[in-house]
């Protein structure tokens, strides 16, 4: 084997596990996607066939949401520009803030369910179908979040490689776009 070939087999090699991590998470997305949407189709289903439905603006606060879905967008562009920054103290900082956003949402969440459960009218889960759906959409999206913070510690704690960071990112992009519809049909869609 000459020495031409033998460092196109290497180089083969090496792309072979980022091509698996990356068809690995698109796969993972692609299932967690229909979680999502099954959560979705669900809220809708009940939202559609309740007889009243709760508006959300005399239930939630809408301007700590604004905030903390403000946080998690540029979280996203704090995590581009990690992953453009390549290695070096460029890359930690963005990092960093990408995980300073991510905690700034997740007390958000943790601020509102207080303030949820200890109000006078308190709406709790179970209370009735719009706090049971609420609590299982935003919880559901919070736990990816808390997974995606923890992911982001553990890389900057090992200082883990290009490739592993692209694929963290592709995870935390989907997080971010898929807190976009709750906000939406949880904060904004007005009661009928």
């Amino acid at each position: 084997m000459s020495q031409a070939s033998s460092e196109i087999a290497i180089g083969a090699g090496s792309q072979a596990p980022a091509r698996v991590g990356v068809a690995g998470m698109w796969t993972f997305l692609a299932t967690d996607a229909m979680g999502f949407g099954g959560l979705f189709i669900a809220y809708a289903m009940l939202r559609v066939r309740a007889e009243s439905w709760p508006d959300p603006r005399a239930r939630l606060a809408l301007a700590p949401v604004a905030a903390m879905t403000v946080a998690l967008l540029t979280s996203s562009l704090t995590m581009t520009l990690a992953v453009r920054a390549g290695r070096g103290w460029a890359r930690a900082g963005w990092l960093g803030a990408t995980l300073a956003f991510g905690l700034v949402f997740l007390v958000g969440e943790l601020l509102e369910y207080r303030h949820l459960w200890t109000a006078a009218a308190p709406t709790r889960v179970g209370s009735d179908l719009f706090a049971s759906t609420f609590y299982a959409l935003t919880g559901y999206h919070g736990l990816h979040v808390l997974a995606g913070v923890v992911c982001l510690s553990v890389m900057s704690l090992r200082r883990a490689g290009q490739r592993t960071l692209e694929v963290v990112a592709l995870y935390w992009h989907f997080v971010d776009l898929a807190w976009m519809p709750i906000f939406t049909f949880l904060y904004l869609l007005p009661a009928r």
